[in-house]
């Protein structure tokens, strides 16, 4: 009778329940495709990487406390999903890659300060990308075919160890990248909003010959 009635109180322990580890899939990629899948890495840190990829709306919220990602944030292909934010993220050692992702209006990290590489493309319903901290990528930031893209901004990026590519976003009235004094190559076309001045000046603070 009493073994019977300890089995209750086992089946909340954690014997019975993930451990910290285990829900933040160390050493794994983790694949966001539902809101459940969303809610069992809430409270996570840490990542070794993280892929959403869905045809569901579902909400990051969730993942309020995740601050680093070892590896790359993919966003895409997705249907449904009009707002990417994680607003305690600061650190993704590996890309940030945006691609595909028709309902998507806003892109938000406004803690990060680093990343590895930043591509933002064919996302036809994205109107900002907000990155207002960043202060370094080790590689390229390439930014194209956004049809509605209105505004980017990354006002404390200083240096790109590779190039800085603005292509084929009809919409783009301000790029904002004050501080910009060192990147590999310049490449910013068909942007028909932005201004020509604002182009000649990035095009000289960012190019290193």
């Amino acid at each position: 009778m009493k073994a019977v009635a300890v089995l209750p109180l086992l089946a909340g322990c954690s014997l019975f329940h993930p451990s910290e580890g285990d829900r933040c899939q160390e050493g794994r990629i983790v694949m966001l495709g539902s809101q459940d899948d969303v809610l069992r890495i809430a409270g996570c840190r840490e990542v070794t990487g993280l892929v959403i990829r869905t045809g569901a709306s579902i909400d990051l919220a969730p993942l309020r406390e995740l601050e680093e990602i070892h590896g790359d944030l993919v966003v895409g292909p997705t249907v449904g999903i009009e707002e990417v934010a994680l607003n305690r993220l600061t650190t993704i050692t590996g890309a940030v890659r945006v691609q595909k992702n028709p309902s998507l209006r806003g892109l938000f990290l406004p803690r990060l300060e680093h990343a590895g590489r930043i591509d933002v493309e064919d996302n036809v319903s994205l109107t900002t990308i907000a990155l207002p901290r960043i202060a370094t990528i080790g590689g390229a930031m390439i930014i194209s075919d956004n049809h509605s893209l209105e505004l980017v901004a990354a006002g404390e990026l200083t240096s790109l160890g590779h190039e800085l590519v603005a292509i084929d976003n009809p919409k783009l009235t301000l790029l904002e990248l004050g501080r910009l004094v060192r990147a590999e190559a310049v490449r910013i076309e068909r942007n028909p909003k932005l201004p020509p001045e604002k182009v000649t000046e990035i095009r000289e603070k960012g190019s290193v010959p």
